[in-house]
């Protein structure tokens, strides 16, 4: 996966906490992973496995496809 791509996932989890006004240790607790974890995905330098991807949709409350909005056509 690109850098672009990476980042704009992670622009989409961050859109999607902020709109419930969490924090990003508040989504930790509810999708059981570390903040730092969070954090890296928010800022576009980690990976995601699928696992940690059904995580986030079911944490947040969202479908997938808002997570991953823009990321086929990431510049």
């Amino acid at each position: 996966m690109d850098a672009a791509a990476l980042e704009r996932f992670g622009a989409n989890v961050r859109a999607a906490r902020r709109t419930r006004s969490w924090t990003q240790e508040d989504l930790a607790h509810a999708a059981d992973l570390a903040v730092v974890q969070i954090s890296r995905i928010e800022r576009g330098r980690r990976e995601v496995r699928l696992g940690t991807v059904v995580k986030l949709v079911s944490a947040l409350d969202v479908s997938a496809d808002e997570l991953l909005r823009g990321l086929l056509h990431a510049p």
